[in-house]
């Protein structure tokens, strides 16, 4: 779409008499049937499970998040431009609104991009989750047993930001800050953070670190670092995530570090947010994971994947407890924007998160999705 300046607007500004806009819808819808055991069934009044058993589901997809999204730009001459991007997620087996029924609960941010580098501004993904995301092997999936581990340690989106990044050749560097907005206090509920990331035609590697405070000043860091490899048809990815949480640090509504999926919030409980004992040690966990791809053909692409989680201070006596989550997927393309695929997960805990599946210890699963992209 073209503008052309308005004779009146020209006697007060210089402008390019035909500035190039344009917007684009897109988006993805990711569906899909699982089949997931120790599930609970019906549930006491102190909300413990009474009966529990296997279930088939019709739900979000594995992979991905469904969303549909506007993303615009504006040629402001000189090698500037104008952006904007507003993406909505929901779930498409009932249509209702994700990340807390926000209108655009995915991005929502404005901003200008040139020479000197991007700034946006508004609801964005935190650097974490940027920096780390090309080595995880699936992609922050959208499983309930993987979904949590960026949710709750590292923050998916947050509101209220101020983003730069600036590539050179093969380096990215970013920058972030969260105002919290708190009468009285510049920095409490407020979030900032750096990322570093190289890539490389075989090699890429990233580093980034964070920092937030709640409202009463309680701190959360993080520290991350990944990378991959490629050889023919075989990638091999991994990264680490170091997260410390003191003791009652409780995030604001504008710091997304929650579970996407309820039931699986017992695993990240800081000690001072529960009623049992009078543990108030900050919360420490590492987290790692391993995973491969093979594109076995153009069409068809498999993926294995391990995720572990050391997790210390984990309750309100102190005590330590241990996660681990293996993958095993398969994808088949049947265009270049549509794929089935096949998802089978496991996963298992120990000491002091035993019991949240239902009362067991471990849960699988397996999923078929169909998947779509526009």
């Amino acid at each position: 779409m073209k503008y052309v300046c308005a004779p009146a607007a020209a006697l007060l500004f210089s402008c390019a008499a035909h500035a190039q806009s344009s917007v684009t819808l897109y988006g993805l819808i990711d569906t899909a049937l699982s089949w997931q055991t120790h599930q609970v069934g019906s549930t006491a009044s102190n909300g413990r499970a009474t009966s529990s058993g296997s279930s088939v589901a019709l739900g979000p997809g594995f992979f991905n998040g469904s969303r549909w999204g506007l993303f615009g730009t504006e040629d402001l001459g000189g090698g500037t431009s104008a952006i904007f991007r507003l993406e909505s997620g929901f779930n498409p087996t009932t249509g209702v609104s994700l990340q807390g029924s926000r209108e655009f609960g995915r991005q929502a941010y404005v901003g200008l991009k040139g020479n000197f580098g991007q700034l946006t501004l508004g609801r964005q993904y935190s650097l974490p989750f940027e920096t780390l995301l090309p080595y995880d092997i699936i992609g922050w999936a959208n499983s309930a047993a993987s979904d949590v581990w960026v949710q709750q340690f590292a923050g998916s989106r947050l509101d209220n930001t101020a983003k730069y990044t600036l590539n050179v050749q093969k380096w990215k560097f970013a920058a972030a800050y969260s105002f919290g907005g708190q009468a009285g206090s510049v920095s409490h509920g407020s979030t900032y953070s750096v990322g570093l990331n190289y890539q490389g035609d075989v090699f890429s590697a990233g580093l980034t670190a964070q920092q937030a405070k709640d409202l009463a000043g309680n701190k959360q860091s993080n520290l991350g670092a990944g990378a991959l490899y490629v050889t023919g048809p075989v990638t091999v990815s991994a990264y680490y995530l170091y997260t410390r949480r003191d003791g009652r640090f409780t995030p604001t509504a504008g710091q997304d570090f929650s579970p996407t999926y309820g039931s699986y919030a017992q695993l990240y409980t800081n000690p001072g947010n529960t009623n049992i004992g009078t543990s108030s040690e900050a919360r420490t966990d590492h987290v790692f994971q391993l995973g491969t791809t093979w594109q076995a053909t153009p069409a068809l692409q498999f993926k294995a994947a391990a995720i572990y989680d050391l997790g210390r201070h984990v309750n309100a006596n102190g005590e330590g407890g241990n996660k681990l989550s293996a993958f095993l997927t398969g994808d088949y393309l049947l265009s270049k924007r549509t794929d089935v695929y096949l998802a089978g997960a496991y996963s298992t805990v120990s000491s002091a998160f035993n019991g949240p599946y239902a009362g067991y210890d471990d849960s699988a699963s397996v999923t078929l999705g169909l998947r779509h992209r526009f």
